[in-house]
């Protein structure tokens, strides 16, 4: 009984479906990265502005001393 081409196009499809699934994976690994990187920005952000707002606090307490 003859195939009609069907051998060779399962190989098409399957040699498809296992590239699209490399990318996939391709993809979530660059997720996680952006992921893991946002989170370090996160991190850095949240850490300058605790600076910034604790030099703030301490400018207004030196200028309060001198003032009195």
């Amino acid at each position: 009984m003859p195939d009609n081409g069907w051998s060779e196009y399962q190989k098409l499809v399957l040699a498809e479906l296992k590239r699209l699934d490399e990318s996939v994976h391709g993809c979530q690994r660059e997720l996680a990265e952006i992921r893991l990187g946002l989170a370090v920005l996160r991190t850095r952000a949240v850490s300058w502005g605790a600076v910034g707002g604790m030099v703030i606090w301490l400018t207004t307490v030196i200028v309060g001393l001198i003032s009195k």
